[in-house]
């Protein structure tokens, strides 16, 4: 314990100090559930996005095999040459108990036969089928995204708050009531030596004759 000046004064601050690590632990426990609560709430849209992405993978792998044996690379190439394009992504922030959490709003990537911006008539219906796995992988991808990016955030946040808590619960707020119990008790013996001296005091004025 550290050395603390026994005094009415420093009684009243180490209480007020009290109270503070109290109420902020209180706090910091009503945050930790919260971000439990956000937590745990992710959890089954992250396993149901993770899955389709699998799918969506293996279903976008076989098709570019498919048209990559049976088209070649030079037709795929030409045809990716000719559908690019730019995916607007807008980041939004939201905050949950000041955890800065992202959230993604972006155009489809998946588009209809007639949007890829070379004709039908040019590419196969293997190459196309292609294309059309993959844009739908890439949504896949959008959707996880911001998923796991909150996951990780509030995840580290949950640590954080946890040690925060403990920090409070198990190494100042008992200080501070060892302190408060140290001041108290010295307070307590001071009361006790003072009445005791005053009775002495009286005791030799009553004996002298005098009244005190």
């Amino acid at each position: 314990m550290a050395r603390v000046t026994p005094t009415r004064m420093v009684l009243l601050g180490k209480k007020r100090q009290r109270k503070l690590a109290a109420d902020g632990a209180s706090l910091l426990r009503n945050k930790r559930e919260a971000l439990l609560a956000e937590f745990m709430s992710l959890i089954k849209p992250l396993l149901a996005q993770r899955k389709s992405l699998d799918e969506k993978t293996k279903k976008a792998l076989s098709a570019l095999a498919v048209a990559m044996g049976m088209d070649g690379p030079e037709a795929l190439e030409s045809a990716a040459m000719a559908s690019g394009r730019d995916l607007l992504v807008d980041v939004e922030d939201r905050k949950v108990w000041g955890v800065h959490l992202p959230a993604l709003q972006s155009g489809r990537a998946a588009r209809g036969l007639l949007e890829r911006g070379y004709s039908p008539m040019s590419v196969t219906s293997r190459i196309d089928w292609a294309a059309e796995e993959f844009e739908q992988l890439l949504d896949a991808v959008l959707a996880l995204v911001p998923t796991e990016v909150k996951l990780k955030k509030i995840g580290l946040e949950i640590k954080k708050t946890t040690r925060r808590v403990n920090a409070l619960e198990q190494k100042i707020i008992p200080d501070l009531d060892a302190e408060i119990a140290f001041i108290r008790q010295v307070l307590e013996d001071r009361g006790r030596e003072d009445t005791f001296r005053l009775k002495l005091l009286k005791a030799k004025a009553e004996k002298k004759g005098g009244r005190y």
